[in-house]
């Protein structure tokens, strides 16, 4: 069995832009866990929409977050040291439906 299986991401504040008739995510805030350690982020929306999904009659929202984070504050050390990267890109797909 793995000690850290599983990464968690948190929401603390979510961003939009001005477009009042179609107000779109712009980035969320939130804290992300890794390796058993807990850090701020900024997730950057490169795609967000939402949209009708008739096959099960409800509202879903879904889009595609960016960030780079730097995996060494959350003690992801290996390899650092043979000049392996210590910064990681991030790409995230999400989508939700209300219940």
């Amino acid at each position: 069995m793995q000690r850290f299986p599983s990464a968690h991401f948190e929401s603390t504040k979510w961003y939009f832009n001005q477009d009042k008739k179609s107000p779109q995510v712009t980035r969320v805030d939130g804290q992300l866990t890794l390796h058993g350690e807990t850090h701020p982020i900024s997730l950057t929306a490169t795609k967000f929409d939402c949209y009708l999904n008739t096959s099960i009659r409800k509202d879903v929202c879904g889009g595609e977050f960016t960030a780079t984070i730097n995996r060494t504050k959350w003690n992801i050390n290996k390899f650092v040291w043979f000049g392996l990267t210590k910064n990681l890109d991030l790409s995230i797909k999400v989508e939700a439906a209300r219940l």
